[in-house]
């Protein structure tokens, strides 16, 4: 009977907690159902800083390293032994120093010095009604070659650049994901 409550005590702590970190950290989350008959696909949904994004149900909210995240996420197959997810998407907020323009280039402009990444392409898209400017290129990083595609979208006095980055060889099976997400997103909400 002890042990009983000890183990409802430990749960009830435990819902407490995480229901603390979602409203200290303006977190919300949503299920979204999509499609219809047996092919029902579960969707989620999370808000934070301004940012609303949905994502399919074999995706996860992670953390990331970068101190401008707002919201990451790392396909759940994808996460390594280290709790790392190898296929990801962030999506960080900086205020705009200058133009959207030159502030955007000098980060590109710096990683062409930089022999471990290659640009292969950049330049305007339309993303729903959204003026974008996209970058595409590779890393290789401790031997782990990567493509990533970042889209920034300028808001206000805010850059939102959402980074989308996977292993070569998993790149283009997840872009479907990543349209997806990409679509949904709302910045400024």
């Amino acid at each position: 009977m002890k042990k009983n409550i000890i183990c409802g005590v430990i749960i009830i702590v435990a819902i407490i907690c995480v229901f603390g970190y979602l409203i200290m950290n303006n977190v919300s989350t949503s299920d979204i159902t999509g499609g219809g008959g047996d092919n029902t696909t579960k969707m989620l949904s999370s808000s934070k800083g301004g940012v609303m994004v949905q994502y399919p149900s074999d995706w996860v909210l992670s953390e990331s390293t970068s101190n401008d995240s707002v919201i990451a996420l790392a396909k759940s197959d994808s996460i390594d032994s280290s709790k790392v997810g190898q296929v990801t998407i962030n999506v960080e907020k900086q205020p705009i120093e200058g133009s959207f323009d030159s502030f955007i280039n000098q980060t590109y402009t710096a990683m062409q010095h930089d022999s471990s990444f290659n640009l292969t392409s950049s330049g305007q898209v339309l993303i729903g009604d959204k003026n974008a400017t996209e970058y595409v290129y590779t890393s290789n990083i401790n031997g782990v070659v990567k493509e990533h595609k970042a889209l920034w979208f300028d808001k206000g006095d805010q850059a939102y650049v959402v980074l989308y980055s996977a292993p070569i060889d998993k790149f283009d099976e997840n872009l479907n994901s990543f349209n997806y997400i990409l679509e949904n997103m709302q910045i400024g909400a």
